[in-house]
């Protein structure tokens, strides 16, 4: 019975020092992510971006994107308009 008690208290031991390593790496992980947080909170604050209105800002950014995407849309179907008189010259 005491070979046995051995081999449990091995084992729960093992079990124990593998906890350890594991809550040990997320420890890391976990400062890793904060630290990355912090890095991106002052890169948004350097831009004059409020961390707390990040998605505001990301759907103003968006918008304006696809305000942008349009009129270069217009502006290249205006220009095809204008020079189509002139290929139909050159390819009757």
């Amino acid at each position: 019975m005491t070979v046995d008690m051995d081999a449990r208290l091995k084992e729960a031991v093992r079990r124990r020092d593998l906890v350890a390593d594991n809550v040990k790496r997320i420890e890391g992980r976990l400062e890793a992510a904060r630290q990355s947080l912090a890095d991106a909170e002052k890169e948004c604050r350097d831009r004059n971006i409020d961390p707390d209105k990040i998605d505001e800002h990301l759907t103003r950014l968006e918008t304006r994107y696809a305000e942008l995407v349009e009129a270069l849309e217009r502006d290249v179907e205006a220009a095809e308009q204008a020079i189509n008189p002139y290929l139909k010259e050159i390819n009757p």
